[in-house]
């Protein structure tokens, strides 16, 4: 299985990629999230999920 961290950054930058700030003069610019501002965001979203008693596991097919 994946990394849950890696697959929620992934998300984050992604979203970040496809929804681009009005402001950013290149609407495409990957980088408006810096990477520590995009772990920091996947660490709290971990930890949102722990303390709700959530966890992330595979998906077994059955």
């Amino acid at each position: 299985m994946p990394d849950p961290t890696e697959i929620i950054s992934a998300a984050i930058r992604s979203a970040f990629v496809n929804y681009p700030r009005e402001d950013d003069p290149d609407w495409r610019s990957p980088s408006w999230i810096k990477p520590d501002e995009c772990l920091h965001l996947t660490a709290v979203i971990l930890r949102a999920l722990e303390a709700e008693g959530l966890k992330i596991v595979a998906k077994c097919d059955e």
